[in-house]
């Protein structure tokens, strides 16, 4: 059996997927294979991966775009390794990401699963990373870190066993967002905390095309953290009984915080902010212009103004943030 199974979902990644693809085929540990989903792709993605001249390389084509979730299913039903990591088509790893995860694993066999803290990528290719990073190479981090959103590690770096992975049911495919997070959850009630490796081993580009800045995202990425207390509370959740999530509902109720522009218009700013910090002036320009976008109002533009001000003074006076060298 081949050690390491790595699946990556694509769709319309024409652009950045490449650059995946060749940090998974540089890893150190070589004894992996590369599953790489086609979602239905509409661009010249699906030419760009067969491009490539390696057999550890599968593709599965996908007739209908179905979301993420739907693609790593089909990854984890053909991959034939012990363990299952995922990977973004628009994302990057260093050379030696699975041999650390890897070893994360042998020093934690009861880990639920391992994840790596991330560097960023601005659309001016410059990288930053934490400021403070923790002493200690492992972090064990709970599920209760992963309900309050307090955990150092990023969803697309997750190594874990497969057997794990099908032992939970895999993904559910109720939404397209939040899903690393809803299996994430699934993965802790059963097998107790993750290991995190803090030095920052993977690469998350910062695009503001991601589902992470669409307005609906905040809420529905909302929904997996209250079916896990659905699930501490009765033992089960809404899906599990074949309820329809309801966001309105849900919202009335309290289940949900409810979102607005402002909330995404900040996000945006706090990115255009932190690539200005270094000095990516792209980045600023295009972070800057979908903040522009979020403001409908005299008002609205006036408070984007005044916000960006207020971020860039301290962001001169203390950047939490710091250059990484790879």
């Amino acid at each position: 059996m081949l050690l390491i199974s790595v699946i990556l979902p694509c769709y319309n990644t024409e652009d950045l997927i490449g650059y995946a693809i060749e940090s998974i085929l540089k890893q150190s540990t070589k004894n992996i294979e590369l599953i790489v989903v086609d979602d239905a792709s509409s661009d010249n993605s699906l030419k760009i991966i067969r491009s490539f001249q390696d057999d550890r390389i599968k593709v599965l084509q996908l007739n209908v775009n179905s979301g993420y979730p739907t693609a790593m299913n089909a990854g984890i039903a053909v991959a034939q390794g012990k363990y299952i990591a995922r990977m973004d088509a628009d994302d990057v790893c260093l050379p030696t990401r699975l041999e650390e995860q890897l070893k994360a694993l042998e020093l934690h066999p009861k880990a639920a699963f391992c994840g790596l803290n991330r560097y960023r990528i601005t659309p001016g290719n410059k990288l930053y990373c934490d400021r403070n990073l923790p002493n200690e190479k492992y972090k064990l981090e709970t599920w209760e870190n992963l309900i309050n959103n307090q955990r150092l590690f990023t969803d697309p770096s997750v190594m874990v066993e497969k057997e794990k992975v099908l032992a939970v049911g895999g993904y559910r495919t109720f939404q397209r967002s939040g899903m690393d997070v809803d299996l994430w959850l699934r993965l802790m009630e059963h097998f107790g905390p993750c290991v995190t490796i803090t030095t920052p081993l993977f690469g998350k580009r910062l695009e503001p095309g991601s589902l992470i800045f669409k307005p609906e995202t905040t809420l529905i990425n909302q929904v997996p953290r209250v079916l896990a207390q659905q699930r501490k509370q009765s033992g089960s959740d809404a899906i599990a009984r074949g309820e329809k999530i309801d966001l309105k509902a849900w919202l009335k109720m309290g289940l949900l915080t409810p979102t607005d522009a402002r909330n995404k218009r900040s996000l945006f700013v706090g990115t255009a902010v932190a690539c200005a910090s270094f000095m990516d002036w792209r980045g600023f320009r295009i972070y800057f212009y979908h903040a522009w976008r979020f403001s409908t109002t005299i008002k609205d533009k006036i408070t984007l103004l005044l916000e960006l001000g207020s971020k860039l003074i301290k962001r001169i006076r203390y950047n939490p943030y710091k250059e990484f060298s790879i």
